[in-house]
């Protein structure tokens, strides 16, 4: 969370001087692989960037390989866990639905999914977007205009710094019916109340930069919650509201006590 830190210098004790002293961690850790990574033909991604070249056979240096790594260690996982994390209070809120998904993943009769059983998993697909409206993990997306354009009888002119914002958009009555409401059945064939505008449900973002990791991320989330669901049910006091910290990303402000029973 050194982003958000209000002093932006190494400052002993203060949020900038630890999210530093945090990187040179991972940069040390990373950095001492790279040359084994760079003999090996293993499929892992950290072996796939130190072979990748361009068309011209120009190879990532160690430098970009550490910065990709790092990168991926915030955008491919603290972004599930919010996901996750808001799924699990959603569905301690309404164990209806946790109930539902239970069923779904006994049906599948295996402890562990295959690639091809992800598409069966129909429930938790529908409950995952649901979370992903009413927590977007990324709760802005900044741009800059590339042109001069006109938006609701405002000019914005080419250069400009704009924020999108998915916590504002998936809540917007117009588009979304009851966005209060924990309502999964929003995504379903019938109702598909994300397609009534391009841009109504925005968690990846949306047009030329649209997160290439949408489909990664359903894989982890239905993969975790199988196995969650196939060996625990979860509750947390009925008149229980989860407090957001929206610090950076949204996580829940008191680190979402849940009740865990064995099933």
């Amino acid at each position: 969370r050194a982003g958000t830190a209000i002093v932006r210098t190494s400052v002993p004790g203060l949020r900038w001087s630890k999210g530093l002293k945090g990187r040179k961690v991972l940069e040390a850790f990373f950095r001492k692989e790279i040359a084994a990574k760079r003999q090996s033909r293993d499929s892992d991604l950290f072996s796939v960037l130190c072979h990748a070249e361009t068309e011209d056979g120009e190879q990532f240096s160690d430098d970009d390989v550490v910065n990709h790594m790092i990168f991926l260690m915030m955008a491919a996982h603290d972004t599930s866990t919010i996901t996750l994390s808001t799924l699990f209070y959603y569905l301690a809120k309404n164990p209806q639905w946790q109930e539902r998904l239970r069923e779904e993943s006994k049906a599948l009769g295996k402890a562990s999914l295959d690639y091809d059983d992800l598409p069966r998993l129909e429930g938790i697909g529908m409950a995952m977007k649901e979370a992903l409206r009413l927590c977007a993990p990324v709760p802005s997306l900044p741009r800059k205009t590339v042109k001069d354009v006109e938006y609701n009888g405002f000019f914005i002119p080419r250069g400009s710094f704009i924020n999108v914002v998915p916590y504002f958009t998936h809540y917007m009555e117009e588009y979304w019916p009851e966005p209060e409401k924990f309502d999964p059945e929003r995504f379903s064939d019938a109702r598909r109340e994300d397609k009534v505008h391009p841009y109504a449900w925005v968690p990846f973002g949306g047009g030329a930069h649209k997160c290439i990791g949408l489909h990664f991320a359903e894989m982890q989330v239905k993969a975790i919650l199988h196995q969650v669901l196939l060996n625990y049910r979860w509750s947390v006091p009925q008149d229980y509201e989860m407090p957001v910290d929206t610090t950076s990303l949204p996580v829940p402000g008191d680190g979402l006590p849940v009740k865990l029973e064995k099933i």
